[in-house]
């Protein structure tokens, strides 16, 4: 038997995985099925029991990006996502001059090209994301200065 950790929606779980052979899974499957609802009540208690018992969890992937966000707030000049999505191309480089409308980002959102211009004349003073990074709505691109 082997123990595992799984994230499910944020939720962490430690289950118990014990393989098989081919005879043992064709009995299973010839069982009677419980119903539903019993089913379900145990299916929801075990996870939780375990999860209960397990060490600590680890920060997923939201936790980090809500401290990230925590410490760099957006601030004037800043250049936001303005919808979730991918990071494709970065057109600028720390130092550049850019005028306003100049596309500095373009981000890939339900499978479409997304331009992300500058909406004021400056000097980018930092870029806080790479290409193929993941971003969220609000998440802070570059620094416009």
């Amino acid at each position: 038997m082997k123990k595992f950790r799984v994230e499910v929606d944020g939720e962490e779980f430690i289950v118990n995985v014990e393989e098989i052979s081919a005879e043992e899974a064709a009995a299973v499957k010839k069982e009677p099925k419980e119903p539903a609802e019993k089913k379900t009540a145990e299916a929801e208690a075990a996870p939780k029991a375990e999860a209960e018992k397990a060490e600590p969890k680890t920060e997923t992937k939201e936790a980090k990006k809500e401290e990230a966000a925590e410490t760099k707030e957006p601030s004037e000049g800043d250049v936001t996502a303005p919808m979730p999505g991918n990071i494709m191309r970065i057109n600028v480089e720390k130092g550049e001059n850019v005028e306003k409308g100049d596309v500095l980002v373009v981000l890939e959102a339900m499978k479409m090209e997304n331009e992300i211009t500058a909406s004021q004349a400056g000097t980018v003073n930092g870029i806080m994301v790479n290409v193929g990074d993941s971003v969220d709505a609000g998440d802070v691109l570059l620094g416009l200065e």
